[in-house]
């Protein structure tokens, strides 16, 4: 839309004022520093560069309309428009935000030309604004213009430092998403070429090349600002991600734990160490660590709440409690903290204090959770009608949760009570939820405990048949038929379908190897169910690994099987049935 100059200049002048809230330019035409209000909240800092006196200009009809198009041309998307206006008004008033904001659109408009001219004034009228300094660089860069460019970034590096703040690190950000890459680290060179006594220059180099991922060259230049800074954190965190970049993760966690040892107050290394050992599954050596940084930090929350998780994951009870008790006085964290504090006292037997404490949950995700859990503990412990009547207020004050909350009820009256009165549930919730495959899923399982092959398969055949490729019902009807040693053919057609949609699930390469097991093949069977037990030590596969080894003749290797499985699960039940049939049968 084009806006015609009105001949009213006091029209104009009311619009601007209408709009003040919308346009800091009218606010005040005088030059400010927009390199933050640390400034005016600092009078006494000193920086480098003498600001230009301010303009005194009068409010006129030519500057009112430049602020005005600009404005509301940003506002409505005609950028070019608004560029050439704020540029317009930034000559006019000698004003630094009129010259930023047409600097930033024309970048926008990857109109560079138009960009380096308004930068130049913003340079011009705010000579220590670090954004200004970094804009101009990198357009005078793209200009080819190297020189003035390292002018720019020098200038960068002096207020920085008058500021504060590591003017390095403010240059290799704004040369790191630049597309030629090869300029901005001739540039990022030249800066460190010229400070080589400033070990942050080096480091800040390391930076720009590992972003453009030249992690080699980064690597090198890590090590030298360690060997010459070595207590400086940053650069040991960023040498072990740039191990980790060149797959050398274990050279990384080597030397991570060589620096912690080194040097015990590296906060931020230890960190990075601690969250590497836990993405490796290294739950134990993770543990020491964050009791460390926990010990040195007792007042960060989002330290404490990860050391109580994995205090909790590794069973350290009595070192988890202190700290989940802590988290409950944080009324953000409390939710979270009573409901893990209560898993804590569940598993040490403080039932009735686990109740309330799952009970005290009282909003966010974990609620219908809570209750669930409190509900398992009331039902262990002889209290099922009170463990219903939790369930069932807690489906009425939760419609959109109704089916979980039936299937927890279904699950805890099966275990817990009369199954005449577990399928009467069942028969309720289906009722209710008729499409809910899980229900049906789970009361197919509960009826074959009874010994209702018919009703099973008749749950099963009714969720394939509006869901064919339901995983989960094609493996239970498949192995169960390959367990009864029927309808083999069916069975392998079954469970090759679902191994088809989940080809590294463990428990149907289990079926698969069973269903290979009852048509004879033994060495297919015993080839899927080698693969489905490197995926999980579970004692139902170990079992049936072990029959099918001893079946082939291969005791030994049958009986390494079974013990290493009762290594991980003592007493089993599965493997010493197997073992005790096929021992009585052998004699």
């Amino acid at each position: 839309m084009i806006l015609r100059r009105g001949s009213n200049a006091l029209r104009l002048i009311a619009v601007c004022t209408g709009l003040v809230l919308l346009m800091p330019g009218c606010q005040s035409l005088q030059p400010r520093d927009l390199a933050g209000d640390e400034v005016a909240a600092q009078p006494a800092l000193k920086l480098p560069f003498a600001e230009p006196e301010p303009a005194r200009r009068e409010l006129d009809e030519d500057l009112v309309f430049s602020y005005l198009v600009g404005e509301i041309g940003a506002h409505r998307g005609e950028l070019r428009l608004s560029q050439s206006h704020y540029q317009h008004a930034a000559i006019l008033a000698r004003d630094a935000y009129a010259a930023e904001r047409a600097t930033r659109i024309a970048l926008h408009l990857k109109d560079y030309q138009a960009g380096l001219a308004a930068a130049r004034r913003w340079v011009e009228l705010a000579p220590n604004d670090m954004s200004a300094r970094q804009l101009a660089a990198v357009l005078f860069m793209r200009d080819q213009q190297q020189d003035a460019a390292a002018e720019q970034l020098d200038a960068l590096v002096l207020i920085a430092d008058a500021r504060n703040v590591d003017g390095y690190l403010q240059a290799a950000g704004a040369l790191s998403v630049e597309s030629d890459r090869a300029a901005a680290e001739q540039l990022m060179l030249g800066l460190h070429e010229r400070n080589r006594d400033d070990v942050r220059s080096l480091y800040a180099l390391a930076v720009l090349e590992a972003a453009h991922r030249n992690f080699g060259q980064a690597e090198t230049r890590l090590r030298e600002v360690i060997e010459r800074k070595p207590d400086w954190d940053q650069p040991r965190v960023l040498l072990a991600r740039v191990l980790v970049a060149q797959s050398r993760r274990g050279d990384a966690l080597a030397f991570l734990d060589d620096s912690v040892r080194r040097y015990p107050d590296a906060e931020a290394v230890r960190t990075t160490y601690a969250r590497m050992l836990v993405d490796d599954s290294e739950y134990a050596k993770a543990l020491e660590q964050f009791r460390e940084l926990y010990r040195r930090n007792p007042d960060d929350d989002e330290l404490a709440f990860g050391y109580a998780m994995l205090a909790t994951q590794q069973e350290a009870w009595d070192e988890a409690r202190p700290v989940w008790q802590a988290l409950r006085n944080d009324a953000e964290r409390r939710d979270e903290a009573s409901y893990y504090l209560a898993q804590v006292e569940e598993r040490v037997g403080n039932d009735d204090l686990a109740i309330g404490l799952f009970g005290a949950v009282s909003g966010g995700d974990l609620k219908i959770d809570a209750v669930m859990r409190k509900a398992q503990i009331l039902g262990r412990t002889g209290r099922l009608e009170q463990a219903r009547d939790t369930l069932q207020q807690a489906r009425i004050a939760n419609p959109g949760r109704a089916a979980d909350l039936y299937i927890a009820e279904t699950q805890l009256v099966q275990k817990h009570g009369p199954s005449e009165v577990a399928l009467a549930l069942y028969d309720d919730a289906l009722r209710a939820f008729d499409e809910n495959h899980d229900l049906r899923y789970n009361r197919a399982l509960f009826v074959l405990e009874l010994g209702d092959f018919e009703g099973m398969e008749r749950e099963l055949r009714h969720i394939l048949d509006q869901d064919p490729d339901n995983v989960d019902a094609l493996n239970a009807l498949g192995y169960t038929l390959a367990d009864r040693n029927e309808r083999l053919d069916e069975a392998f057609t079954l469970v090759a379908r679902a191994l088809k949609l989940k080809p590294d699930n463990p428990a149907i390469l289990d079926s698969m190897g069973w269903v290979f097991y009852r048509q004879g093949n033994l060495s297919e069977a015993a080839s899927y169910l080698r693969r489905a037990l490197e995926l999980t030590n579970d004692d139902e596969i170990a079992a049936h690994l072990g029959e099918v080894l001893w079946m082939k003749g291969q005791r030994e290797d049958a009986q390494a099987v079974w013990r290493e499985a009762l290594e991980h699960k003592p007493g089993s039940d599965k493997i010493r049935a197997v073992i005790e049939r096929l021992q009585a049968a052998s004699q």
